[in-house]
């Protein structure tokens, strides 16, 4: 019994797909009509050129035209793909303007620049500068209501892990100026990320759509990680050595948000010729900090517990590395990918 119903379930299916696939060939089948053509072909148009709204209306014209005639080839051939045709003939450069240049025949024997000139405009990066503004006064803000926060910073930076726990409380103890500057890493690290993916044309958003949303993900990923590893000190009881760690990865955040400063100024309002260099030494500078945060940590980590490298570099790997690569594709691809 259950084979048989087995063998009919499958008849039914293989009857239902085959019938489906009838019913889309039988309109090809049929002549259509002069006014189904045009209205078809006015559909097909739209849907190509949505996605280039710089072209003008005469163009727009001219890609009827053609896939008019396409169309029309395709009653009598039904194995021609329109709009694989169609893309075809202008990947080809001496096809690329052959539709909207009428005397480009007569004119063969000249050398012809296949080129679409758009109006040039200036970008309005008045609110960008503005905002760099407001990141370099915050730094001034701390620098100047609390005058040892930076030279303490640094001088930390550079010592021994052990010297660095004992001298800790010298930096916690300027709150204030020690929230303004994580703040201040945020936001130029953000800055860069957008710049990075909007100076190479990876995302359809605006400028600070874009911005907003890497903010957020920054601010939702250290409040995150931040909670994540109170709870594990506490269920632990390593509530100390937590403490610790999550010193000295704020403190090399803080670092990098000051060092990273130079680089969006560059690929803020310099030529973009200039801005492979601003990400090398960005990245650069990135990867050196995140080397001496592992090496730095690994070691204050030993002192008080017993771990192996390859844990704490799974760990890095885990809350460090892959929450920027999935930053990276989430915003690219889900937002609209390259254009």
């Amino acid at each position: 019994m259950k084979s048989f119903l087995k063998y009919t379930f499958l008849l039914l299916g293989c009857w239902i797909l085959f019938s489906s696939f009838q019913k889309k060939q039988t309109p090809l089948l049929t002549t259509d009509t002069p006014i189904t053509l045009v209205d078809s072909t006015i559909v097909k148009d739209t849907l190509l050129i949505k996605y280039v709204p710089v072209l003008p209306h005469s163009f727009q014209e001219r890609d009827g035209i053609f896939l008019q005639s396409l169309r029309d080839l395709n009653l009598k051939d039904s194995l021609l793909p329109i709009l694989k045709e169609y893309k075809t003939y202008f990947t080809q450069k001496s096809n690329g303007f052959k539709l909207y240049v009428d005397h480009l025949a007569e004119q063969g024997s000249n050398q012809v620049l296949y080129k679409i000139e758009q109006r040039f405009s200036v970008p309005n990066k008045d609110g960008l500068f503005y905002t760099i503004v407001i990141l370099i006064f915050l730094y001034g803000f701390v620098n100047n209501v609390y005058p040892q926060y930076f030279p303490k910073l640094f001088n930390q930076f550079s010592q021994s892990s052990l010297r660095m726990i004992q001298f800790r409380e010298q930096l916690l103890q300027n709150s204030l100026g020690s929230h303004i500057v994580n703040f201040c890493f945020v936001l130029s690290f953000s800055l860069l990320a957008t710049l990075f993916i909007f100076n190479n044309h990876l995302l359809a958003l605006s400028f600070w759509e874009g911005f907003l949303y890497i903010i957020l993900f920054f601010v939702g990923l250290y409040v995150g990680k931040y909670l994540c590893l109170k709870f594990a000190g506490y269920i632990f009881n390593t509530e100390e050595l937590v403490s610790t760690y999550i010193f000295v990865v704020f403190m090399i955040n803080k670092v990098l948000g000051v060092l990273l400063v130079p680089f969006v100024l560059v690929l803020a309002f310099a030529k973009p010729v200039f801005y492979p260099y601003a990400i090398m030494g960005a990245g650069v500078a990135a990867v050196l900090l995140l080397l001496y945060r592992y090496l730095f940590s690994l070691t204050s980590v030993r002192n008080k517990l017993h771990i192996s490298s390859f844990h704490f570099f799974l760990y890095l790997c885990a809350f460090e590395i892959l929450p920027l690569t999935l930053l990276y594709k989430f915003i690219v691809q889900y937002f609209g990918g390259t254009y």
